[in-house]
């Protein structure tokens, strides 16, 4: 066991993996874009809030400061390629949806575009943009659910019945095994 004294970076910030890759969807100034986000979490029940930690250096950042709204969908490790793709371009540069033959879902409760092919998906109205070092927290509080029924087992996703895209760091995917146990009931 190594331990490291941080003061500014650590060597490694990563523990914290593997998580889901999530993929940001938002639309302004007459521009659709899409970018995956690792650094992505539930905030809330009540209100039912969900965050997105994105860098000011991407080209969503901006899309996301100046929208009302935005989406988040969870797609199958099947899809980790074009996740990946998303992620490689700038939107800035390139029209990602004109380039990679994206399918583009709009939002039923909140006019926001969903990159097709989820397993599940949030339609978000943007409550709060918070700076975090060096990216921004953007919040959203739900407006729409999207998910395949199929998916799921119970309240819970079912890796035995979807494998869900997992991140765990330096541009590699995976997911999770599909056993699982139910250790406690709420």
């Amino acid at each position: 066991m190594e331990f490291q004294q941080v003061e500014e970076k650590p060597r490694h910030f990563n523990h914290f993996y593997p998580a889901i890759a999530a993929v940001i969807g938002v639309e302004a100034g007459g521009r659709v874009n899409f970018m995956p986000a690792v650094w992505n979490v539930g905030l809330s029940f009540d209100p039912p809030l969900f965050g997105v930690s994105v860098s000011p250096k991407r080209f969503t950042h901006g899309l996301l400061e100046a929208a009302s709204a935005f989406s988040v969908t969870f797609h199958p490790y099947e899809q980790a390629q074009r996740v990946q793709q998303l992620g490689s371009v700038s939107g800035r540069d390139t029209d990602k949806v004109a380039a990679f033959g994206l399918e583009v879902v709009r939002g039923r409760a909140l006019d926001v575009p969903l990159l097709g092919g989820f397993y599940a998906a949030y339609e978000l109205e943007k409550t709060a943009a918070w700076p975090a070092g060096d990216h921004t927290l953007f919040v959203g509080r739900l407006r729409g659910v999207w998910e395949d029924p199929a998916a799921f087992s119970g309240e819970a996703l079912d890796p035995a019945r979807v494998r869900a895209l997992l991140y765990f760091g330096r541009y590699r995917y995976g997911y999770p095994a599909p056993e699982t146990r139910v250790l406690g009931k709420r």
